[in-house]
């Protein structure tokens, strides 16, 4: 008995919240003076009573929001919540006497689609949602829910889904971590899905929420061209159509691009891709200098950022890090304490005061407590080359030239110890001076390298820097792959769940 009286009472509710929401909606006319001109509103009796449905369906108070959307088998149910807040609740891809409304149809065609971006359709239940036609012949659903505002609140959250993937990625950026359905991102999805429902072009402006960036134009735009001509029209299309591995590389790269949305592509910046080797100065979208770079090895990889060139140095003397010198140039000492002179190394105490390296017992002295530290002098041979850039970053990471020129021909160059060496970097140098309108300083940039005497040049405006990792892009309306050097690739498809 108390289960049928509990039963009583969560039959009665949904009741309930019928008649008041029925009260409150025709009162709408007469309340919403002051609300948004975007808002929708229902527009005959039969519209009406699906308003006052979806209201009762996305009411949480009686279960709960986790356990309502659950119920609803939405996966973004806040902004869905949010979605229909702001249109009143009136249906936008479905009518009481004729089912999907045209842009329901062009809707559904760019669930299907979602290949050409590398999105999975599976992931936007868009089986289910063909099925519609058939099902407003069956009966209710077997948790109550009408078929009709079923199919409704589901093609929502799968576009507001799959547009928030399309602008931002699946991710949050530059991680493993799946993002959440309810964040910032998604809210900012709602008002660019009602926007596309004012479009008479419903597909046209909804694409429009995609990242703008060339390298994001250039690869999709390149994988799309790969696709079959007749893919769209097929009743499935999947990862698996055409070339599966090579989906899987794009939807990779393509989220990784998704991740710099919020990065204007108009201004001058330098991007370094560590897969391609390369370095690229691009301004306004296009590229206006090449250099190729060495990157770190596998067990001291290049990280990525973001950054800004505000400062660099000629003929610089060279700290060698604690690790390379307890690693690298410990071992050598151990055998020979020339090592340092035949390198133009000078050895210091922990007072900065100079140490004779032949007064120093090597076999005593441990990495654990290495109490030296070595400087390489400038020159022909200091590891840095003849100028070093900085950026502010939390890895104290670098670029600069390299007295080992031969490695710029090597195919595969991850060989530092994580900062980025780079080729020709004196046109580099004269790029950033000429930016800053310091021309008349080249003459004296080249002579303190002469020389090897140090001199500091400070930025006052900067070049941003993005230093990233991806493994394909479009060249020439091509598609090129590079090598997964630091083995990144096989996480994150494990986080988008791709085969």
């Amino acid at each position: 008995m108390p289960c049928a009286a509990q039963n009583r009472r969560r039959s009665i509710i949904p009741v309930a919240i019928f008649w008041l929401t029925l009260a409150g909606i025709m009162l709408l006319p007469a309340a919403s003076s002051a609300r948004p001109k975007l808002r929708a509103s229902p527009t005959d009796a039969k519209e009406v009573v699906a308003a006052i449905s979806l209201r009762t369906l996305l009411d949480t108070v009686v279960l709960g929001p986790a356990a309502t959307y659950d119920q609803l088998g939405l996966r973004a149910g806040a902004v869905v919540l949010s979605f229909y807040t702001q249109r009143n609740f009136t249906p936008a891809w479905t009518h009481p006497d004729s089912g999907w409304t045209r842009p329901a149809t062009q809707a559904l065609t760019l669930l299907r689609r979602a290949p050409e971006f590398g999105l999975n359709p599976h992931a936007y239940s868009w089986e289910l949602l063909l099925a519609l036609p058939d099902s407003l012949h069956r009966p209710t659903t077997t948790t109550g829910i009408g078929s009709l505002e079923n199919f409704e609140l589901r093609l929502t959250d799968a576009l507001l889904r799959y547009a928030t993937h399309l602008r931002y990625g699946q991710l949050e950026p530059f991680t493993n971590t799946l993002a959440a359905q309810s964040g910032p991102s998604a809210q900012q999805c709602v008002g660019l899905l009602q926007a596309a429902l004012s479009n008479p072009d419903f597909t046209a402006a909804f694409l429009r929420c995609q990242p703008t960036s060339q390298a994001y134009r250039h690869l999709q735009q390149a994988w799309r061209n790969t696709l079959p001509p007749d893919s769209l029209q097929a009743d499935s299309l999947g990862p698996a159509q055409g070339n599966a591995a090579d989906f899987r590389r794009v939807a990779l790269n393509l989220e990784r691009l998704r991740w710099d949305v919020t990065r204007p592509d108009t201004g001058a910046y330098a991007l370094v891709n560590i897969t391609s080797y390369m370095l690229q100065i691009i301004d306004k979208g296009r590229v206006v200098q090449s250099h190729r770079v060495v990157v770190g090895k596998p067990e001291t990889p290049t990280p990525t950022l973001d950054s800004r060139i505000n400062v660099f140095m000629t003929s610089p003397d060279w700290r060698v890090p604690y690790s390379i010198a307890v690693g690298e140039i410990l071992p050598e000492l151990r055998d020979d304490p020339s090592f340092l002179a035949d390198n133009n190394y000078r050895l210091f105490d922990y007072r900065k005061r100079p140490v004779n390296p032949w007064n120093v017992r090597w076999s005593r002295v441990r990495s654990e407590t290495f109490p030296y530290t070595i400087r390489q002098s400038a020159g022909r041979s200091n590891a840095l080359g003849n100028i070093v850039f900085y950026f502010a970053n939390q890895h104290a990471i670098y670029q600069h030239d390299t007295p080992a020129r031969a490695m710029f021909r090597e195919p595969r160059r991850a060989r530092s110890h994580g900062c980025i060496r780079v080729e020709k970097p004196l046109d580099l140098a004269a790029y950033l001076l000429r930016r800053e309108s310091q021309q008349g300083a080249l003459p004296d940039m080249r002579r303190s390298i002469a020389t090897h005497s140090k001199c500091r040049y400070d930025l006052a405006q900067g070049l941003p820097i993005r230093i990233r990792y991806t493994t394909c892009e479009a060249q020439n309306g091509k598609l090129r792959f590079y090598p997964d050097i630091y083995c990144l690739d096989e996480a994150l498809a494990a986080a988008l769940t791709l085969p």
